[in-house]
């Protein structure tokens, strides 16, 4: 196994797959940290034409909530910054969930996976490996982006924190709170591509569950009432976010994470002990 995990890791890192995707999320963090600063410098009549839903000039349609606070600056720290960039869970994972299906997906296309089954090297072993390395990869990617964030947003915003020590705290615990929703979701990702073995299909498969799923288990549990919350990893995360946080939300998302992560291995290991690689 220690061989696998060094084989991975080296083709983790002279592949341009991690490098590509991380590119992508830096600069979806820089379009958003310019945005925020275009709405700090822009004239109050301006924001309050956004505010109303109406255009602020010629080709800009941004609207602005009724409840924000104009007076407010929008960027206001690197801490704020880095935040505001974890809670976006539905561009990161999105961004994961093609990373992992071009990076694991690919091994199948190249037959690289059906050349270690040959060699000897267990199924298990195999699959726990393209876990680990697909778990590394994502937490590389998301604290690229929190850091750049960070020096950003501090540099944009001239200040590095403005919180006190109770919302710092809060902050803390959304980054580690996301980071670890991150690597479920790359559990998952990594058990679908592992299921499909085919890169495009994993591609929008992945993409599809990121859409569209939260809506349906939404609108099933509304009918049936299935608490299908209860297991949402992005519940778990928006309650582990609030300020008023208890033990029990940190322990509910810890659970999340520790039964994502195993489930969707067992069940990864069990799917690709049967599958016929070729």
């Amino acid at each position: 196994m220690i061989n696998l995990l060094r084989a991975d890791f080296y083709k983790l890192f002279h592949t341009r797959v991690l490098y590509v995707c991380t590119f992508v999320l830096l600069c979806y963090v820089g379009i958003v940290a310019a945005a925020f600063y275009s709405l700090d410098h822009m004239p109050q009549e301006k924001k309050e034409m956004l505010q109303a839903g109406n255009q602020a000039g010629e080709g800009v349609s941004l609207t602005v909530d009724d409840e924000t606070d104009l007076s407010e600056q929008f960027l206001q720290s690197g801490t704020q910054f880095v935040g505001g960039v974890i809670e976006e869970i539905g561009v990161i994972v999105m961004i994961i969930g093609i990373m992992i299906a071009i990076l694991v997906g690919g091994e199948f296309k190249e037959r690289t996976i059906k050349s270690m089954v040959a060699k000897g090297y267990k199924r298990e072993h195999i699959v726990i490996t393209k876990v680990i390395v697909s778990a590394i990869a994502t937490i590389i990617m998301v604290t690229c982006a929190a850091l750049v964030a960070f020096l950003v947003g501090s540099v944009l915003s001239g200040n590095v924190n403005n919180y006190n020590n109770s919302e710092l705290l809060a902050k803390a615990r959304c980054i580690l709170g996301g980071l670890a929703i991150f690597v479920a979701f790359s559990s998952l990702f990594t058990l679908i591509v592992i299921a499909i073995r085919n890169v495009e299909i994993s591609v929008v498969l992945n993409m599809i569950i990121i859409m569209m799923l939260p809506n349906i288990l939404g609108v099933i549990e509304s009918t049936w009432k299935i608490p299908f919350s209860k297991i949402q990893l992005t519940e778990g995360f928006n309650k582990v976010i609030q300020s008023n946080a208890s033990i029990v939300n940190m322990v509910h998302l810890g659970i999340l994470f520790v039964g994502y992560v195993i489930i969707s291995t067992i069940v990864a290991c069990l799917v690709f002990k049967r599958a016929d690689v070729k």
